[in-house]
């Protein structure tokens, strides 16, 4: 088991690499394109002491930081190849990650839970969408998720985490731990991920360039700073999850309202001690929520947070403050979490956050905007 003082260093050298998210959750981890187990990434732009290392998963050559001389910044710019934006962000996933067949690119350690949904019509003003209609009960398949592409992510490791939620069906959720997502822009959330990208013969990452791009994209910062100041969860049922990008609610008048989604677990926000995170070790959130779940149902409150006039309503790295208005608009229950090693009522599904009843439309975000045609390229991808 790592001492508690080394994987401090290794988290604080991940948080200063940064994070990786798509579907909304990560980890700085990467691997060859073999689908095997490696060492979580040892990242970041930090004193020039010596890190030690996170702890290895496998007797295995894994990627590590190299020192070559300092590069300029790169900056966040259209890219110039003929290849649709979301093939290239799953390009670039792929780029940090490798592949592994089967496996979703993003998010792909993971297992599926069931449970439902049950509106308590305090959204009837804001919206005529069916699933947030009074005493609407709505059945639930979800996802839980460690973000990023390598199925070995540890799960005690400063990462996002995701849940994805699709109610009947017609009503699809993407949601992450951190109220902000990695980038601005799709072109600035490639450039994060090429930056970050393994040199293909050493393994090795390049700590200036990272350090360099870090200080010439600032709308990078604001979820590697969340990660930083707040530690890993406990349990997939003791994190909160968000909806980063804003949607617009219309009511029966016509009235239009924009809104973000917060889930608030009823068990209420606890993260992991540094000792609890080495006592922990790299794989215990399935069988925690398995077993939490045999007993009584995970339970979240279900949030509407509405802007007030000038707040950001197209800027994914851009939080509300907490004091904006919120409205409970229901509760989300999970009462069942697949068998250990079976298949999941979730495998084949995309989670499609645009995926919306009558009532809800999507905001004019470019994260929001470009994320279904990523997802579809990376179902598309699963096989291969």
């Amino acid at each position: 088991m790592p001492h508690p003082i080394r994987l401090f260093a290794s988290t604080a050298m991940a948080v200063a690499l940064g994070t990786l998210t798509l579907s909304g959750v990560a980890h700085a981890q990467t691997q060859p394109a073999a689908p095997m187990p490696s060492a979580p990434m040892p990242a970041a732009p930090m004193p020039a002491a010596p890190m030690p290392s996170a702890p290895m998963a496998a007797p295995m050559s894994s990627p590590t930081m190299s020192s070559p001389t300092m590069p300029s910044p790169t900056m966040a710019s259209p890219t110039m190849s003929s290849e649709p934006l979301s093939a290239q962000l799953v390009d670039g996933l792929q780029g940090v990650f490798g592949t592994h067949a089967g496996r979703r690119r993003s998010g792909a350690k993971g297992f599926c839970a069931v449970g439902d949904f049950v509106a308590n019509g305090n959204a009837e003003r804001l919206t005529t969408a069916d699933t947030l209609q009074r005493n609407k009960r709505s059945a639930v398949v979800a996802r839980f998720s460690i973000g990023g592409g390598s199925p070995m992510a540890p799960d005690n490791g400063p990462s996002v985490r995701g849940l994805s939620l699709s109610l009947d069906g017609n009503h699809e959720f993407v949601l992450i731990n951190t109220p902000v997502f990695t980038a601005r822009t799709p072109e600035s959330f490639l450039a994060f991920l090429k930056v970050r990208a393994p040199d293909p013969q050493t393994r090795q990452m390049n700590a200036p360039a990272i350090a360099a791009a870090n200080a010439a994209n600032p709308d990078w910062m604001p979820q590697i700073a969340y990660l930083r100041d707040n530690p890993p969860p406990a349990s997939y049922a003791t994190s909160a999850y968000f909806g980063v990008n804003s949607f617009v609610f219309t009511n029966r008048q016509g009235q239009k309202q924009h809104a973000r989604w917060t889930f608030e677990p009823v068990a209420g926000r606890v993260g992991l001690t540094m000792e609890e995170r080495t006592a922990k070790g790299p794989t215990f959130l399935e069988a925690e929520l398995r077993e939490r779940v045999a007993r009584a149902p995970a339970e979240w409150r279900v949030l509407l947070q509405i802007p007030r006039a000038g707040d950001p309503l197209n800027d994914a790295v851009a939080a509300w403050p907490a004091d904006r208005q919120t409205v409970e608009v229901g509760r989300l229950r999970i009462t069942g979490v697949q068998a250990a090693g079976m298949a999941g009522a979730c495998d084949a599904q995309m989670f499609n956050p645009v995926l919306l009843p009558a009532g809800i439309d999507p905001s004019d975000d470019p994260i929001l905007a470009i994320r279904a045609e990523a997802y579809a390229v990376s179902l598309s991808r699963r096989s291969q």
